[in-house]
């Protein structure tokens, strides 16, 4: 698993206007983190993309996997990402 998330994280990083990316699992622990993303920053962006989940399941619908809200924080004329698929968190940092 750890190949495997060093070559997303990797491959992210190499993207065009991409400063950083984390990888956090459900419980704010960073498995990784590349560019400007501090691994300390992994529970703030767990529990951002779990408390905007918890939002979206307010309306009282399933939610299914097209309904799992993506974040953008907007800061400067930077942008972090934040999206979470199963048991992890990614957060991208882009300008």
């Amino acid at each position: 698993m750890e190949t495997g998330i060093n070559n997303i994280l990797n491959k992210l990083t190499d993207s065009e206007g991409v400063l950083g990316v984390l990888i956090a699992d459900e419980h704010g622990l960073c498995l990784g983190a590349r560019g400007i993303a501090k691994a300390s920053s992994a529970g703030f962006i767990a529990s951002i993309a779990a408390h905007a989940k918890e939002l979206t399941e307010l309306k009282g619908d399933a939610v299914s996997k097209d309904d799992t809200p993506t974040i953008s924080v907007e800061y400067g004329n930077n942008t972090i990402l934040i999206r979470s698929e199963g048991n992890h968190t990614l957060a991208v940092w882009k300008s």
